[in-house]
């Protein structure tokens, strides 16, 4: 695979005028656009403290020393840069494909762009590559250098095998000590209690967590018409079957994993989103990076 298989200059322009938030209050020093529970100088100030000797006197609030005739300092929150962590599935279920592109690839895209957002809007970000245990991990950075070396790490796919989203999702949250974005990409196909109790994990630690269900469309709309040999992507069964008898329990199956993930993310306040790798991913990233910036 060539170097910069996932740079999509053509994607990339689309949402390059683009920007991906913190919503939540992040950990960070840098000057930037995210809210920092850091204390420094800036427009909005968090609280007071009364004064003490040593203080600076430019941080004296003297609109309630003139109302009190007391000496409070103010507190501030400073904005600052965001550090942004994707975590991507390459377990064996990721590279089934009814189309031109398996779920892994674009997923991979996905991957890429927000990396390429994140650096651009000098957030620093990393990269976890995972299916029954961590294959890659690439601490945060924020150099072009650095989106480089993603970019290498996504062209250079480890050969995925069976997955364990929750345990490596309680890994990661244990290894993810400051505070930011969580990013996670994955078709979620595993036990949903599992996942949801890592997604917990996360958001326990007070990180904030978009979670994006990277599903390819014929999971999603079951287009089998004739007699098929169905094998678990995930394990050795495998079943000769006409669709026509099993489309109806399939699709309400696939409605009750999405729906009841969909319901658990927005109880953690959780930002989940079906991806269909139908849906060009410039045009489905696009659509929810509008979305966000919209939400405020």
């Amino acid at each position: 695979m060539p170097g910069n298989a996932y740079l999509d200059p053509e994607a990339l322009a689309r949402i390059g005028s683009m920007e991906l938030v913190a919503r939540e209050v992040v950990e960070g020093f840098v000057s930037g656009r995210h809210r920092s529970p850091y204390h420094g100088f800036s427009v909005e100030y968090a609280d007071h403290r009364s004064y003490a000797p040593g203080d600076e006197l430019r941080a004296l609030d003297w609109k309630l020393l003139a109302r009190t005739d007391k000496y409070f300092i103010k507190l501030f929150e400073e904005e600052t840069n965001l550090r942004g962590y994707i975590l991507l599935d390459c377990s064996r279920s990721m590279s089934f494909k009814s189309g031109t592109l398996d779920k892994l690839g674009y997923g991979s895209y996905l991957a890429a762009a927000l990396a390429y957002l994140m650096i651009r809007q000098n957030d620093s970000v990393g990269l976890a590559v995972f299916d029954r245990e961590i294959r890659r991990y690439i601490p945060p950075r924020s150099t072009p250098v650095h989106f480089r070396r993603i970019l290498d790490h996504l062209n250079d796919q480890p050969v995925g095998e069976d997955t364990n989203v929750g345990a490596i999702l309680h890994e990661l949250a244990d290894r993810i000590k400051r505070r930011g974005l969580i990013i996670l990409i994955s078709d979620l196909i595993d036990d949903v209690d599992g996942i949801v109790s890592g997604l917990q994990h996360f958001r326990h630690r007070h990180h904030e967590v978009i979670v994006f269900h990277v599903m390819d469309d014929a999971e999603l709309t079951f287009p089998f018409d004739r007699i098929s040999r169905f094998k678990d992507m995930e394990g050795v069964a495998r079943v000769v079957a006409n669709p026509n008898t099993l489309r109806q329990r399939y699709l309400a199956r696939i409605r009750e994993f999405t729906e009841r993930l969909r319901g658990e993310c927005f109880e953690r306040n959780i930002s989940y989103n079906l991806a269909c790798t139908k849906q060009p991913y410039a045009e489905f990233l696009a659509a929810f990076l509008d979305k966000r910036s919209r939400m405020g």
